[in-house]
């Protein structure tokens, strides 16, 4: 790095939040708040009285160390000067809420990197560099028989390994020092995901604000708001942040991955061989829910994008109307000052193409088409709904929207989010897959719900048959 390069590091909020002259108040509070209770918002009157706690227990030992009251602190750190703390409202907050910004995300996780641990894990590091060499080796090629010789080879291994427990009886198991190693890397893992999220938000509002900002330019079209709109969309979902994230997003869907996961959890957290302060450390076990919440942020910024294009192309067509308006009145005022003298020819002025006119006058009326009676088998192509099919339709039982969206909310009022299979489970389709389409109806018409790219398969009772169904997440508005 060079000397200016450096120069603009230390400007950055994460060196400011080191160097604050309040910088162990700030940073401890920030970590006891958000950190330790794995917090992503507080409501303000929850913080302020939070930080009201941390400053008297702090002026106990000197008095006159911090004079400012809570609000004017929380003030402070959340002005440009600052940065260290975002005020927003939420959807349906009734009192601001307060996040970390990346800036402080970044602090606390370097500053949290920075303890002395009691033993550095080496073993497992270096065991999972090998681990994702190979990994990496073993997909990046698309050649068929470089996959299969490959899977031969593991299953070569497994097999000699087979014989040799079965030969000897003896298993190659894990140390109590090796357990320990790799779940406090997983841990660290955990951690960095977490403060690796605001990053990935901030991307998504920095698109929103080079959308407004493009609105302010003169000369603007819908056209090129719209354009830039969508390229910033597309640039966005095949950026290495953007391809990784939606992977991540789809991927955390899954049912069957967090059911493994927490299984998986459970199991781990059950070794006796596993330190107490390990086990005590809850972050996995709500590691899913934190990620969801997480997630939904990313995806409430995405869905804001489309919210700021509907308000600058509203705005767009106020403008023009208000253009049309101010030249229509231009012509008026023209036309009054000849009113007295007007000019002598009839044909002063031509319009060389008069635009056509499209009202409600003049499309036709609907009107009844005539019956039509077939006579004979009617045949039907490979693949279509035949004339019998289209009869049952008749007796299709009727779903009610209403009842899906009470089956939704009090799912909801357990969990911030629970995904279509977690509702089936709860409320039982009575009607087969009709229901679960109109679950999928619920979803796509209320925009804090998600509706995934991808699909999943779904069995319902009591036939058991399978469905493949576009995968949905049911979220608090």
């Amino acid at each position: 790095m060079e000397y200016h390069d450096i120069n603009l590091l230390l400007k950055l909020p994460t060196l400011r939040l080191l160097r604050a002259q309040n910088a162990p108040m700030l940073l401890g509070f920030l970590h006891q708040t958000f950190k330790r209770e794995h917090k992503v918002a507080i409501p303000e009157g929850q913080l302020k009285a939070g930080l009201n706690a941390y400053l008297d227990e702090l002026r106990e030992k000197d008095p006159l160390a911090y004079p400012k009251t809570a609000a004017e602190y929380l003030a402070d750190w959340c002005d440009e000067g600052h940065g260290f703390l975002r005020r927003y409202y939420g959807n349906d907050a009734n009192e601001p809420l307060f996040e970390l910004t990346t800036g402080s995300e970044k602090a606390l996780f370097w500053l949290d990197s920075l303890q002395e641990a009691r033993f550095v894990g080496t073993e497992s590091r270096l065991e999972s560099i090998f681990t994702g060499l190979n990994e990496i080796l073993k997909y990046a090629s698309a050649d068929p028989d470089e996959r299969i010789r490959r899977l031969q080879n593991e299953a070569d291994e497994i097999r000699a390994e087979i014989d040799r427990i079965r030969a000897t009886g003896a298993v190659t198991s894990f140390s109590p020092v090796q357990i320990n190693e790799r779940y406090a890397q997983v841990l660290a893992t955990a951690r960095e995901l977490l403060s690796d999220f605001r990053q990935v938000e901030e991307n998504f509002k920095r698109i929103a604000r080079e959308i407004a900002e493009r609105q302010t330019q003169p000369g603007v079209t819908k056209g090129a708001i719209v354009g830039h709109l969508l390229d910033s969309h597309d640039a966005l979902r095949e950026s290495e942040q953007g391809q990784s994230f939606f992977a991540f997003w789809n991927l955390l869907l899954s049912l069957d991955r967090q059911q493994q996961f927490q299984e998986q959890v459970e199991q781990v957290v059950g070794l006796a061989a596993l330190s107490s302060d390990h086990r005590g450390d809850q972050l996995l076990r709500r590691l899913i829910s934190h990620l969801l919440r997480q997630g939904e942020k990313v995806v409430e910024s995405h869905q804001r994008m489309s919210t700021n294009l509907r308000r600058v192309l509203d705005t767009a067509h106020l403008n023009e109307r208000r253009q049309v308006g101010e030249l229509l009145q231009a012509i008026r005022n023209a036309a009054l000052k000849l009113r007295d003298a007007p000019p002598a020819d009839g044909d002063f002025f031509n319009i060389e193409d008069f635009p056509d006119v499209f009202s409600a006058m003049s499309r036709p009326l609907w009107q009844a088409p005539a019956s039509v009676s077939l006579t004979g088998k009617i045949e039907n192509d490979e693949d279509e709904i035949g004339f019998d099919e289209l009869r049952r339709f008749r007796n299709l039982p009727q779903i009610r929207l209403d009842e899906l969206r009470r089956n939704v909310a009090t799912c909801l009022e357990r969990e911030p989010t629970v995904t279509l299979q977690q509702v089936l489970d709860f409320f039982p389709p009575r009607h087969g897959m009709m229901e679960v389409a109109g679950y999928v109806i619920v979803a796509a018409g209320e925009p804090h719900h998600y509706i995934g790219d991808d699909t999943q398969v779904l069995e319902l009772p009591p036939s058991g048959r399978r469905w493949r169904v576009p995968r949905v997440l049911f979220c608090k508005a």
